[in-house]
């Protein structure tokens, strides 16, 4: 496994939410290629990537110890390295695929768009492809139509270059 900060090393910062699954991706790939197959030590190596408070916070988790009492049937449960992902997954907003993208993050993009004016080929393309990764979400999961989507793809446009287009 490589150390903290090293180029291959995998991160995360809580600002970035939606880049959790992706620091979960390279951690595991890391436990395979290392051979780490135990519990405590993907935990203990999942903390070891991410800054101080991130690690206090994903330590005082409960499904971070081994094991816990249920509170119905007052047994021992194990806590397994997955329970503990699932229990940090929750934590942060825009980290699982029931929240990735919202209209708020789609009508930030066209805002912004809007507010730059958009003068260039690579100006529009950067605003296009933001645009359609957030739709395409929005919309296979029911939370925006096709036709509303070509409607507010508009609004990030400067109606000089919506009617050159």
């Amino acid at each position: 496994m490589p150390a903290r900060g090293h180029n291959t090393a995998p991160s995360f910062s809580p600002n970035e939410p939606r880049e959790l699954p992706r620091y979960f991706q390279e951690l595991e790939f890391l436990f395979a290629s290392s051979g780490v197959t135990d519990d405590a030590d993907k935990k203990a190596l999942g903390i070891r990537y991410v800054d101080y408070n991130t690690s206090e916070q994903w330590l005082s988790l409960a499904e971070y110890e081994a094991s816990g009492i249920d509170p119905t049937t007052q047994t021992v449960i194990p806590y397994s390295y997955q329970d503990w992902k699932t229990a940090i997954i929750s934590l942060y907003p825009g980290a699982d695929n029931a929240t990735k993208y919202s209209m708020a993050d789609l009508d930030q993009v066209t805002g912004e768009a809007g507010r730059a004016d958009i003068k260039t080929i690579g100006q529009f393309a950067a605003y296009y492809c933001k645009f359609y990764q957030i739709t395409k979400w929005l919309v296979n999961s029911g939370q925006l139509g096709s036709l509303e989507r070509d409607r507010l793809f508009q609004t990030g446009l400067s109606n000089e270059l919506w009617i050159a287009m």
